[in-house]
């Protein structure tokens, strides 16, 4: 994919070191739906460069997912909608192109490890069939003869393709039947070279046993094996940007565990930068070098994640430390803060969290509210921004 023409006579050449990987803008996105108009993302900016991995952390319906899933287009649209700021892909706005060039970009451009694999994985098809799809994805894209993302002049239309109606929908056979006197002798024989490829994906994610597991169903695996398997798809296509969305969200403290040590070593053997989305501290402090705050919707801090987790700026940020328990801790109840999140169809002017800041002032009610800048103070280098007008506060307090 990457060094393809695009349609307007373009390279497309891999980023060096000192140019991002993705860049959002200002992005906004809005659910239009029955009970109004919601404002899941407000005007959220960040950078993500090669070789990184970049943390997005806050409490559920802070709009994260509906941020990692917006960058390849995953968002259904309606009632989705983008309604403001860019996406730069590879010096490409994904949010401009249109919905039916998109699938070129996914896999081999961004991969995607969702929250939920036994959700993502078809129950229908052994692992292998779901492995090998993204391989022949992946090597018919290199040897042009599938559409990769913006190849030459000749545009593919998807939406082109031949769609049943409601009722040869409702007609059709949920499971295949197959002919009487036949009966289902597994998997049929495997070309050895991409069977090859498939053992070479799964023992890249530590299955051990990676020839027994080809012929599984997904319901035959346990959680962490199934997370591995998604992982293993969506490392075959060999994408530059892999967002992981809460990948360890359903799996006990162990496997948990296993799986982010599994990242970590991978991210240095594939050369792939990550955007991990998760509303667990200890995991993002674990695998991200930079963090973003989100709370209803907006970015309230980022920075380096030693400097935000050791110095936050914004008192959301320490509200979220406060309230993580210690090991030790004796003395009374954890830290809670109070209120509840504001609707996102009505959101309060100013600063969306002054309703219920320990700090707030009459300034942080007005619109427009505090945006993200440069805090004050930190080592020459240090690009720390916080959304808040009052950051010397925030580490003043016991």
């Amino acid at each position: 994919m990457i060094g393809a023409r695009r349609d307007d006579g373009v390279t497309l050449e891999p980023p060096s070191a000192n140019e991002p990987l993705l860049k959002v803008e200002d992005l906004s996105i809005e659910y239009r739906v029955g009970a109004g108009t919601f404002q899941a993302v407000r005007d959220v900016s960040f950078e993500l460069y090669p070789g990184r991995v970049l943390g997005i952390v806050g409490e559920t319906g802070c709009g994260k997912s509906t941020l990692a899933h917006a960058i390849p287009r995953l968002l259904p649209e309606p009632p989705a909608k983008i309604r403001s700021g860019k996406i730069i892909y590879q010096g490409v706005d994904l949010a401009q192109v249109p919905k039916w060039k998109i699938p070129r970009v996914r896999g081999t451009g961004v991969g995607m490890v969702f929250q939920e694999p036994i959700n993502s994985l078809n129950p229908s098809f052994r692992i292998y069939s779901q492995v090998v799809e993204s391989i022949r994805v992946r090597r018919m894209r290199d040897a042009g003869k599938m559409p990769s993302f913006q190849p030459g002049p000749q545009a593919f239309d998807y939406s082109r393709r031949p769609q049943l109606s409601t009722a040869e929908a409702m007609a059709h056979p949920l499971t295949p039947v197959l002919p009487s006197g036949i009966r289902d002798r597994g998997p049929p024989p495997i070309p050895k070279q991409l069977r090859e490829e498939v053992l070479e994906a799964l023992r890249l994610v530590r299955i051990n046993d990676p020839e027994t597991i080809l012929g599984l169903y997904p319901h035959e695996l346990s959680g962490g094996m199934r997370q591995r398997v998604m992982i293993a798809m969506a490392l075959s296509q060999r994408p530059t940007l892999l967002i992981a969305d809460e990948p360890t969200s359903a799996l006990d403290v162990t496997i948990q565990a296993q799986v982010l040590s599994l990242m970590k070593e991978l991210m240095e053997e594939v050369k792939t930068s990550i955007l991990f989305i998760s509303h667990d501290l200890g995991v993002i402090a674990e695998m991200a070098d930079e963090v973003g705050v989100m709370y209803a919707g907006h970015l309230v801090e980022l920075g380096p994640v030693d400097e935000v987790f050791g110095h936050p700026g914004h008192p959301y940020t320490r509200a979220l430390l406060d309230s993580v328990p210690t090991r030790y801790k004796d003395d009374g109840p954890l830290p809670s803060l109070g209120g509840n999140v504001p609707n996102l169809s009505r959101l309060p002017p100013g600063c969306p969290f002054h309703t219920r800041c320990p700090i707030a002032e009459a300034p942080c009610s007005v619109s427009p509210g505090p945006l993200l800048e440069i805090l004050p103070g930190r080592p020459p280098g240090i690009q720390h921004r916080a959304a808040c007008l009052y950051p010397e506060r925030v580490e003043a307090r016991p």
